[in-house]
């Protein structure tokens, strides 16, 4: 069965700013697609399309454009993750773009009219799926009750999502609404707690209900529902299927790889691994040695799936002491700095692939608090290309010093 999908992740605009300070939607993307190719059967990396911050327009297109190209019992699956807004009266809902603006969300955003006229019903057997990760919110100008996250299904259309408008389009839709409290529920990971439940289903099979080595919309449905009920969290999750064939294959969305002892001792590692950011702590070492040995998996085996998974952490570190020892060296040669080695540390930054968050961290360690100038300098510095080092950092006949800055 052919695969095609779309991840979408919307984390800037004016509906980001009103709705969310810190939105997860990026890291969300990047996690939903590392389990999507490392856990999918046979999942090609040209299958999956993702989209960071797209315009309306691109948006547009790329939904367009992954309905078209599916063809008969393929998989056709969206994944939107942002500021979602829905219009209390109708239930008609919107995701917005990065240029989406609140004082016309109607016009500037994707509606789910535009989706069910991007999804026709013509092509039966054909497995439609959307999962919409959103905090939802009421449309502004609209004096409406906010939604209510303890409705039931057979609640009056009114103040709800009216998803059943994709019902005929053989599609199935998945999503979850918040609390007042917790609107979008986020996890310890960084990640929201609805996708953060759908790797885990991914990554453990879990979501595979049945056990057939395949995960079907009803599948998906049942343990999406029982994952959140069991997080004990305010979180009310929606699933509404479109209509069914009598193929099987209309159903399923995708296939599990069978059960191997390297996957699940691999699988323990990366968990290890991402709580402690590469270190492994020594009782959870005891805990990979005892696995090893009921899993049957060598010494030698173990040590190279262990390299594998901290090879990225490694390189990561290796980074941050590039930045550390450059930053130093550039505080010797000058203490303030000057803006032209300010715009190349920034540029260093990029260079590095370094978040803001680690940056700082640096900083902090090296900068005395009281240069408050220094310590916000990762926040306001302005991107460039090529920034120019000042005359202290060349040699007498004009060529870079590099040593300082390695």
């Amino acid at each position: 069965m052919g695969k095609h999908i779309l991840l979408i992740g919307v984390s800037v605009g004016e509906l980001a700013e009103a709705y969310a300070e810190q939105s997860p939607a990026i890291a969300n993307i990047a996690a939903l697609k590392h389990a999507l190719l490392t856990e999918v059967d046979a999942l090609r990396e040209d299958q999956v399309t993702t989209l960071i911050n797209p315009n309306l327009r691109q948006m547009r297109h790329a939904i367009a454009l992954t309905t078209y190209r599916c063809r008969h019992h393929e998989l056709c699956l969206i994944y939107y993750t942002g500021c979602g807004v829905i219009d209390a009266r109708t239930g008609t809902f919107y995701l917005p773009a990065n240029d989406t603006r609140l004082d016309a969300i109607t016009t500037t955003a994707i509606s789910s009219d535009y989706i069910r006229q991007a999804l026709p019903s013509i092509q039966q057997g054909l497995s439609r799926v959307m999962v919409l990760d959103c905090m939802w919110g009421a449309l502004p100008q609209l004096d409406r009750a906010p939604i209510a996250a303890d409705m039931t299904m057979e609640a009056e259309p009114k103040n709800r999502l009216a998803v059943a408008q994709l019902a005929d389009c053989n599609c199935a839709l998945f999503t979850a609404l918040g609390s007042h409290t917790q609107p979008w529920p986020m996890t310890d990971v960084e990640l929201s707690l609805y996708t953060q439940c759908l790797i885990e289903g991914l990554t453990t099979g879990l979501a595979d209900i049945d056990a057939d080595g395949e995960i079907s919309v009803n599948d998906l449905q049942a343990y999406m529902a029982q994952a959140l009920a069991a997080t004990d969290r305010d979180i009310f999750p929606i699933a509404r299927f479109g209509q069914h064939t009598d193929n099987s294959e209309a159903d399923l969305l995708l296939r599990v790889p069978p059960y191997s002892p390297a996957r699940e001792y691999r699988r323990t590692v990366e968990n290890y691994a991402h709580r402690h950011r590469g270190q492994i702590l020594p009782h959870e070492r005891n805990v990979l040695d005892f696995l090893r040995f009921q899993l049957g998996i060598t010494p030698h085996e173990s040590q190279v799936i262990e390299a594998e998974v901290l090879a990225p952490y490694a390189d990561h570190q290796q980074n941050c002491d590039r930045y550390r020892h450059a930053l130093t060296a550039a505080l010797e040669l000058e203490t303030p700095l000057g803006t032209s080695l300010k715009k190349w540390l920034r540029h260093l930054q990029s260079e590095l692939s370094l978040s803001y968050e680690d940056v700082s961290a640096i900083e902090t360690q090296l900068i005395n608090p009281t240069h408050d100038h220094l310590q916000a300098l990762p926040q306001w510095l302005p991107p460039v290309d090529q920034p120019q080092l000042p005359a202290s950092a060349l040699n007498p006949n004009g060529s870079i010093d590099g040593s300082h800055y390695r």
